[in-house]
Order: C-alpha cells, then structure tokens, then sequence
C-alpha cells in the first residue's frame, strides 16, 4: 500500500522592486522629469530636466549616487529657490550648482 501522492506547491516569486526613472515636476507638475548622465572625456555630469516646462539643474557625477538621489537634490534647490532659469543652469563649465555642491561636499 502506497501512499497518496502529495501535490507540489509552486515557488512564489518575489517582484524586485525598481527605483523609478521619470519623476513629478515641482514647478508643473507634469510626469515628465528625466535625469541623464552626460559622460565626456574631459567631464561627467548629470542633468536633471523637465521636458515639459523647462526647469533644469546641472550636477557633478558621483559614482555612489542614484538617479533618485540627484532628482532629491533637485527638488531640494527648487524649494530653496536655486533653481530660477534654464538659461543660467545649464550654461558653461562653472554652473551655479557645480559651486554649491562642491561647497558642500
């Protein structure tokens, strides 16, 4: 006499959540917000961006920061009233950001 076979369970599969990659504008509101790491030669740069009205900042690359982390940052320098046009953020070599952080850092 045998036994009655037992039915196997399937292994349940834990969903990894993913940080997100667009994020919400604090001026507009738009979902629209992207954050790209610009790799040069000579420089490594983030740019932090809202498609959808314009704002932007400029930041140093640092290898142990997320893009999570400089869209913090960003909405850190809108609230302090860094961040005033698109013109002056992204502009030659010594933006505005660049000085504050590397004070900071």
């Amino acid at each position: 006499m045998g036994r009655r076979k037992r039915r196997r369970t399937r292994p349940v599969a834990v969903v990894k959540r993913k940080l997100p990659t667009v994020f919400q504008c604090p001026r507009c509101g738009a979902q629209a917000v992207s954050v790209t790491v610009k790799k040069t030669k000579e420089e490594k740069y983030v740019l932090v961006r809202c498609s959808n009205c314009g704002l932007s900042m400029r930041y140093d690359y640092k290898e142990y920061l997320e893009p999570v982390d400089y869209f913090s940052r960003f909405l850190d320098d809108y609230g302090e009233g860094k961040i005033s046009s698109q013109e002056e953020n992204i502009g030659g070599k010594n933006g505005e950001s660049e000085e504050l952080h590397n004070r900071e850092n």
